[in-house]
C-alpha cells in the first residue's frame, strides 16, 4: 500500500496544479464557510461565455473534489479553510472547462490511449509515477513495479485502489493536454528580423540631450476650480482608464467585548484561591490538567530560557515553589518548580516514523494499532542489531524529507519548534539509545546520537486561568451595541453618534463582492453580503464576529462600468487639472518661441528655468534622473534631429522642450539569431496569462458566487 499512498499524493498534487491557468489565472477570492441560498429566485453561481453555471451544478462539482480530498489524504472531514480552497478549485475547473476547453476541441486536439500508457509504463513516463514507482533499494524507477501494481490493484476488495489510480491518470492526462494547447502557441509565436534589430537599437541607441522642465508642481492646484461637468466629460474622453469592477464603500464601528475590571478580578482570584493546594500537590501535572485553561506543558528549562521574573528565581529555589498570581499573555498565572534534573540541553537525534490514518499530515492507511505494531517491531530490530537502524530509518519511515538523511534532524533543543511530546521522549533517551515516543505525527522510533553536557534544568508547572470577558461583560456590550444601532439608523444619525461617542469609524474604500477579509475581523462575509444588498446610506443591524459586534453604514454603490466623478473625484480631479496644467504650460511655451525664443537659454530667460543635461538616454529605457520615467519624452526625443528645438512635450511630470545633442549608435549587428530567441522565449513566457485572459476578456465571465458564500 506505500505506492498507492504515493499516487495519492501525486494525484493530490496534480489535481490542485492540472490546467496552466488555475493557479495563475484564479481570480482570488477564497470563499466563506456563511453560505446561504436566500439571495432570490437567481440560483445562478457564475456566467462563462454567456453559459449560466447554477448554484446546484457548481456545489455538485465541488462535492466531486471533496469526496477526492477526502480520500487522497485519509479525512473524515474537511476543515473551512480546505472547503473554501476546493471551492475555489471547482471554479477554476470550470473556467477551464469552458474557456480552455473549447479551444482545445476548435484545435483537434486530444490524448489518446496510447499516449496515457507511454506516461504509465513506457518511454516516456510521467515524473510523477517514476518518483513513485521508484525502487527503494536503487532508487532508479522501475517499470515492472507500475506492472505489479495495476495487476495487484483490485485486490482491494474496497474500489478505493482503482479510484484513485483512475483519478491519477484522468489529471496526468488533463495535464498533457494544457502541455500540447501550450506548446501549440508557443509553436505559433515569432520574432522577425526586423523586430529584434528595432529591440536592440531602443536599447542600445543613446541619446545625450539638454531640456528645460516646467514641473506641473509650479502651479498651484488652487486655481482650478473645474466643475462636475467638465470632469465627467473627462472620464468620457479616458473611458478605458476610468472601468471598475462593482464594489462597495462601507464606514463601521467596532465594539470589542473585552474583559472588564471584574473579569480580571475574578480570573486573579481564581489563581489565588487555588495556590495553597497547588504547592501541596503530590501531581503537579495532574492538578494543573484538572483546574488550568492550558494543557500541562513537559518541557525543562536552562537558566536563561524562562521570563524574567521565573528565571532570576527557580534555578537557586528549592523544589515546590511557587511565584503568583500575575499576569502574562492574557492569563493569570502561578508557577510551580515542579522537577529539577542534570541533562543535556541539546541531543543529536534520528529517527523512523511510522504514521497512520488520521495522523498529523499523515497520507498512510494504516490504523493506528498496525502502526504501533510495526513501530515495536522495528524497535525490537534495532534493539538486537544496532546496525540495521540507518537502513530502516532510509527505506521504512513515513518521513520522506528526512529519510534521504538517514532520518536525521539533527542537534535539537527543549525549544525547538517540535511536537512537545517527541521533544520530551527524545531527551529521556540516553546517548547511543533507542526507544518508540508517539507525537501527533505517529509513532517515531527516535535514536539519540550525541548528546551535550549535563546542565541544570528546571520543570516549571503553570496554573492559569484566562482573563476573558463574562457572560454579564458580554450582555453589556450586547445591549450597547443594539441600542447604538437601534437609534442611529440613518446616516446623519451614526454619524454623529461616532462622533459624540468618540467612536473610531474604520473604513473599506473598496470592498468587492467576493471579499473574505476585513481588517480585524473574523469571518466577515455576512457583512459583505450586506453591503451589496443595501442601499447607499443604510446602516447595519449589529453583526458578530468573534469578540466584536460590528455596525456599519453603506457610504458609496460603485457598479461595474465606466466610473461617475463621484466614484473617482479625487484621482480624476487631479489628473483633469494636470491636463489643464500641461495645456497652459504648452501655451506659455509657444507665446516664448512666437516672440523670438530661438534656444534653450532664450526658453529659460522667459520661463524662470534653466536648462540641464541628460545622458544615456533610449527609447526602451526613458528614465530623466531627478525626474522619473518619460515615455512620451523619449520618444519625441528619438523622432527628432540632432541640434533642432523641440515643440513642447507633455510629459509624466511636467512640459519638456529640448535639443538632442548627440545620437551614439550602436555598434553594428548583423546576426540576430540569439536576439530572437530569447525575445521568443519572452513572449512564450507571457503566453499562458495573455491566452486565458484574453480568452477571459472575450467570454464576459461573471463570478457570482459571493452571493452564496
Amino acid at each position: 500500500m506505500a505506492v498507492i499512498g504515493k499516487i495519492r499524493n501525486q494525484a493530490a498534487l496534480l489535481i490542485g496544479i492540472v490546467g496552466f491557468s488555475l493557479l495563475a489565472f484564479i481570480l482570488g477570492d477564497l470563499l466563506t464557510s456563511n453560505r446561504s441560498f436566500l439571495t432570490g429566485s437567481d440560483t445562478t453561481v457564475g456566467i462563462i461565455g454567456g453559459k449560466k453555471i447554477k448554484i446546484q451544478d457548481f456545489e455538485g462539482k465541488v462535492n466531486e473534489l471533496e469526496v477526492q480530498y477526502k480520500i487522497n489524504n485519509n479525512k473524515d472531514n474537511v476543515d473551512q479553510n480546505t472547503l473554501e480552497q476546493l471551492r475555489n478549485q471547482a471554479w477554476g475547473d470550470l473556467l477551464n472547462e469552458q474557456l480552455l476547453g473549447k479551444q482545445y476541441s476548435k484545435t483537434g486536439l486530444f490524448v489518446s490511449p496510447e499516449e496515457v500508457f507511454d506516461m504509465v509504463q513506457g518511454k516516456n513516463v510521467h515524473p510523477q509515477i517514476k518518483e513513485a514507482f521508484k525502487d527503494p533499494k536503487t532508487g532508479e524507477f522501475n517499470p515492472a513495479n507500475v506492472v505489479q501494481f495495476l495487476k495487484n490493484m483490485d485486490n482491494d476488495q474496497t474500489g478505493r485502489t482503482r479510484w484513485q489510480w483512475v483519478n491519477f491518470e484522468k489529471a496526468i492526462t488533463k495535464e498533457r493536454l494544457s502541455q500540447k494547447f501550450d506548446a501549440l502557441v508557443k509553436g505559433g509565436l515569432y520574432v522577425t528580423t526586423q523586430e529584434a534589430k528595432r529591440q536592440y537599437e531602443n536599447t542600445q541607441r543613446l541619446a545625450s540631450i539638454r531640456f528645460i522642465n516646467i514641473p506641473y508642481a509650479s502651479m498651484p492646484d488652487s486655481t482650478f476650480h473645474p466643475t462636475d461637468s467638465e470632469l465627467s466629460n473627462y472620464i468620457k474622453e479616458n473611458a478605458s482608464k476610468y472601468q471598475q469592477d462593482a464594489t462597495r464603500k462601507i464606514e463601521y464601528v467596532v465594539f470589542e467585548v473585552v474583559p472588564s475590571a471584574e473579569d480580571r478580578a475574578a480570573a486573579e482570584s481564581y489563581i489565588s484561591n487555588l495556590i495553597d493546594a497547588f504547592r501541596n500537590a503530590v501531581n503537579d501535572s495532574a492538578f494543573v490538567a484538572e483546574h488550568s485553561d492550558l494543557k500541562p506543558t513537559t518541557i525543562f528549562n536552562i537558566k536563561g530560557t524562562l521570563a524574567p521574573r521565573l528565571d532570576s528565581v527557580m534555578f537557586d529555589a528549592p523544589l515546590g515553589t511557587v511565584i503568583g498570581p500575575y499576569e502574562e499573555g492574557g492569563y493569570f498565572k502561578a508557577a510551580k518548580l515542579s522537577e529539577i534534573r542534570n541533562a543535556p540541553d541539546s541531543v543529536k537525534v534520528s529517527h523512523i516514523l511510522v504514521s497512520f490514518a488520521g495522523a498529523e499530515r499523515s497520507t498512510a492507511s494504516r490504523t493506528k494499532e498496525e502502526a504501533k505494531a510495526i513501530a515495536d517491531s522495528l524497535f525490537k530490530l534495532c534493539e538486537k542489531d544496532n546496525t540495521m537502524y540507518l537502513d530502516f530509518a532510509k527505506n521504512q519511515s513515513d518521513d520522506k524529507a528526512s529519510a534521504e538523511k538517514e532520518g536525521d534532524l539533527g542537534w535539537i533543543t527543549m525549544s525547538s519548534p517540535m511536537d512537545e511530546r517527541f521533544k520530551a521522549g527524545a531527551f529521556d533517551i540516553p546517548q547511543g539509545g533507542v526507544n518508540v515516543v508517539e507525537s501527533n505525527f505517529g509513532f517515531h522510533i527516535i535514536k539519540v546520537f550525541d548528546a551535550t553536557k549535563p546542565v541544570k534544568q528546571v520543570h516549571i508547572a503553570y496554573l492559569d486561568r484566562q482573563n476573558e470577558a463574562s457572560q454579564k461583560t458580554y450582555n453589556a456590550v450586547y445591549s450597547r451595541v443594539n441600542e447604538f444601532a437601534g437609534k442611529n439608523n440613518t446616516a446623519e444619525q451614526f454619524d454623529k453618534a461616532c462622533t459624540d461617542q468618540g467612536l473610531d469609524k474604520r473604513v473599506v474604500e473598496t470592498l468587492t463582492e467576493n471579499e473574505k477579509n476585513i481588517p480585524g475581523l473574523e469571518n466577515p462575509r455576512e457583512l459583505v453580503r450586506w453591503a451589496f444588498q443595501a442601499k447607499k446610506n443604510e446602516v447595519s443591524k449589529a453583526y458578530e464576529f468573534d469578540n466584536k459586534f460590528v455596525v456599519a453604514k453603506l457610504d458609496a454603490i460603485r457598479t461595474k462600468g465606466t466610473s461617475t466623478v463621484d466614484d473617482v473625484r479625487t484621482s480624476v480631479t487631479e489628473s483633469y487639472i494636470k491636463e489643464l496644467k500641461g495645456k497652459q504650460i504648452v501655451e506659455n511655451l509657444n507665446k516664448y518661441i512666437a516672440e523670438g525664443a530661438k534656444n534653450l537659454d532664450e526658453i529659460g530667460a522667459k520661463s524662470g528655468y534653466t536648462a540641464q543635461p541628460a545622458t544615456g538616454l533610449s527609447f526602451a529605457s526613458p528614465y530623466i534622473v531627478n525626474i522619473g520615467m518619460e515615455p512620451d519624452l523619449a520618444g519625441a526625443v528619438f523622432a527628432s534631429k540632432q541640434g533642432e528645438l523641440s515643440k513642447p512635450v507633455v510629459g509624466e511630470n511636467g512640459v519638456f522642450v529640448f535639443i538632442v545633442d548627440q545620437f551614439t549608435e550602436p555598434n553594428e549587428k548583423t546576426d540576430f539569431a540569439q536576439d530572437k530567441k530569447s525575445q521568443t522565449q519572452n513572449l512564450g513566457a507571457r503566453a499562458n496569462y495573455e491566452v486565458f485572459n484574453a480568452l477571459k476578456e472575450k467570454a464576459k465571465v461573471e463570478d457570482r458566487r459571493g452571493k452564496f458564500y
